[in-house]
């Protein structure tokens, strides 16, 4: 059963709370019960992204301007979450044949499998988030989501 939304201890109706509200609401509590299982791996959510978008391109490799695009973040944040996973051999990083100046990181085999595993309490986290609708709830629930993505400028 889903959980009563309460501000300021008033229990707040649908109609009451704002969409951008209700979302980042939504997405603070995955962060925080990702992040709590993700401890016990030892990644962060954020370095767990990092891999899952690595583990997703054809050879497992992007450059590090590429990484910095893809999540919105400057350039020494997405060294960093790099070089942290390149310390925990998640990830390793080269230099750029052609040029000595671009950095490359991919992903290693134990990075793919903590993606594996991190994939199993992704898909656990988001079906206990979701259990409080019918399966025709959620994939409309899905399909909306989607659809509001979709409309996102820069998206």
């Amino acid at each position: 059963m889903c959980a009563q939304i309460r501000k300021g201890g008033l229990v707040m109706g649908e109609e009451q709370l704002r969409c951008g509200e209700m979302f980042k609401r939504i997405g603070d509590a995955m962060e925080k019960h990702g992040n709590s299982e993700l401890q016990s791996q030892g990644v962060t959510f954020v370095q767990m992204q990092m891999l899952m978008e690595l583990n997703s391109l054809p050879d497992g490799s992007a450059t590090l301007k590429e990484l910095e695009k893809r999540f919105g973040v400057a350039q020494s944040t997405a060294a960093g979450v790099a070089a942290r996973l390149e310390k925990k051999q998640l990830v390793e990083s080269f230099r750029d044949d052609q040029d000595m100046r671009v950095k490359h990181v991919r992903i290693t085999e134990a990075g793919r499998e903590q993606c594996r595993v991190a994939k199993e309490s992704i898909d656990r986290n988001e079906s206990r988030l979701l259990s409080c609708l019918s399966p025709e709830e959620q994939a409309e629930f899905r399909r909306l989501l989607y659809r509001v993505c979709q409309a996102l400028p820069g998206e």
